[in-house]
């Protein structure tokens, strides 16, 4: 045997390569401008800005999830949308892993902090990276934001009924102490959330299916990524660190839970209760990606079915894994090609 044969053969022997991509939700956070009435008799008006970033809490949480959730990966490249919330979280799991490549003792910059001021600004808002950036997975880009306005209000109605059912003593609490306001309005969101993925109205489920195919267009560009990029056995992780609805959304549209007993499928659901409620901070929908080199080309996106296995599991949510237990959780990849198609169409043009 030559050198170039055995050389050849080497380069093609067989491996099989791990990627986590794990769909997860950005850290606590605070809920900028905020607007509520105290003590209904006296009609004491809380006016304060919170800003947009994330909690204490949030920050910590975020850690906590990529200390525990990359035990086992060498590598962890979080991506997210254009918000500093999305940033920041994929920044603190990205220190809490500890997983920074071989070549690197300390994490590699998340945030971009090259930007020009903006009119009313004191300092720039740090960008995320480009090479971390997904297309239309934050609100803003993915422009559903002036159909979300009754999901906004029904969130500021809610909270005002929460503070209403406060004591005295806790509304002050909530006066004073702004991590404690954006608990309570954390538990506001979830129902103007739920109100806007369960809609009947034709524009929301319009929104709901952009962000399910923004969604499914950077899930695909992910697989993409994992599949230039593991190049060996050594596993590596993709966290993508997005706002409520986005993940969500995806699952009502390709998501299918199949009984293992009966083989009964079901694809999305009805109520976001059907599959445990929206994504809570620090856990996530992972999706195990397994590769078999020898059965297909890594360039070849078309190849994905044919040499990959994907398997899909809930973490750092107990509640939601009972809520699974006797169900194969998985994604119709043919819904999720042809929602990342429509995207990737919509996305162009607007380009």
């Amino acid at each position: 045997m030559d050198v170039g044969e055995k050389l050849s053969r080497e380069r093609e022997r067989e491996f099989i390569s791990t990627t986590y991509i794990d769909l997860t939700r950005h850290g606590n956070r605070f809920g900028g401008p905020i607007k509520v009435t105290l003590n209904k008799l006296e009609g004491e008006l809380v006016d304060v800005d919170d800003k947009q970033g994330l909690t204490p809490r949030g920050r910590k949480n975020s850690e906590t999830f990529g200390e525990e959730s990359y035990q086992d990966s060498v590598l962890v490249h979080p991506r997210g949308g254009d918000e500093l919330r999305h940033g920041q979280s994929g920044e603190d799991i990205l220190q809490g892993s500890g997983k920074f490549g071989d070549a690197r003792d300390t994490a590699a910059p998340i945030f971009s902090r090259k930007r020009p001021l903006e009119a009313g600004e004191t300092k720039p808002v740090p960008k995320l990276k480009g090479a971390r950036m997904g297309q239309g997975v934050d609100y803003t880009s993915s422009g559903v934001m002036d159909v979300l306005k009754g999901a906004k209000k029904l969130i500021n109605d809610t909270l005002q009924t929460l503070v209403d059912g406060l004591s005295r003593e806790e509304q002050e609490h909530f006066k004073t102490d702004p991590e404690y306001r954006a608990q309570l309005r954390e538990q506001a969101q979830v129902v103007g959330l739920k109100s806007v993925l369960e809609s009947p109205k034709p524009e929301l489920q319009t929104a709901v299916k952009t962000l399910a195919e923004n969604e499914a267009l950077e899930l695909m560009h992910t697989v993409e990524l994992s599949r230039r990029g593991v190049k060996d056995e050594k596993l590596k992780a993709v966290p993508i660190v997005g706002s409520g609805l986005f993940t969500e959304s995806l699952l009502k549209h390709a998501l299918v839970v199949e009984d293992i007993e009966t083989g009964e499928k079901k694809i999305g659901f009805d109520s976001v209760d059907q599959v445990g409620g929206f994504t809570k901070q620090a856990s996530a929908f992972r999706i195990k990606l397994t590769r078999d080199n020898s059965k297909g080309d890594a360039r070849n996106l078309d190849d994905f079915e044919k040499d990959t296995v994907m398997e899909c599991e809930i973490i750092g949510d107990s509640e939601r894994q009972r809520l699974f237990e006797g169900k194969k959780v998985y994604f119709d990849w043919g819904k999720v090609k042809e929602l990342a198609q429509a995207a990737e169409v919509r996305l162009n043009k607007k380009n």
